[in-house]
């Protein structure tokens, strides 16, 4: 081979050289970078987890609670229930026994007013 072309080959070996050589430092600036930023956010992320944790501590509580009140409210339905069910039929027969019973008394009287009228008409026609 010629000098040149020795020359040559050797210059771009160099230029390669200094090529990996500058991809390399600028990957150690941008590792640095990076260390630094998660020693940063590291703090941060630190803090996201404990109030998720916090968030999540407190949707479980809640959720029981949630669930004892909804328990309670059932119970309580249960027992309204019962009481307007109890409440009416009481009702029913504390009603309706005397309005039977004024309904015949109505229903007799009025049967003694036509007897009676009959009988006065035809007592008038004697």
């Amino acid at each position: 081979m010629s000098t040149g072309a020795l020359w040559a080959v050797f210059l771009i070996i160099l230029i390669n050289t200094l090529f990996l050589a500058g991809i390399a430092g600028a990957l150690w600036f941008l590792n640095a970078k990076l260390n630094q930023l998660l020693a940063k956010a590291q703090p941060l992320v630190d803090r996201a987890a404990e109030t998720l944790q916090n968030v999540e501590q407190i949707t479980v509580k809640l959720n029981d609670r949630v669930n004892q009140i909804l328990d309670r409210t059932g119970e309580v339905v249960e027992d309204v229930s019962q009481k307007v069910e109890t409440t009416t039929s009481i009702a029913e027969e504390t009603i309706s026994q005397p309005l039977i019973s004024a309904a015949s008394l109505m229903a007799g009287i009025s049967r003694g007013l036509s007897a009676y009228k009959e009988v006065q008409g035809k007592g008038d026609s004697n």
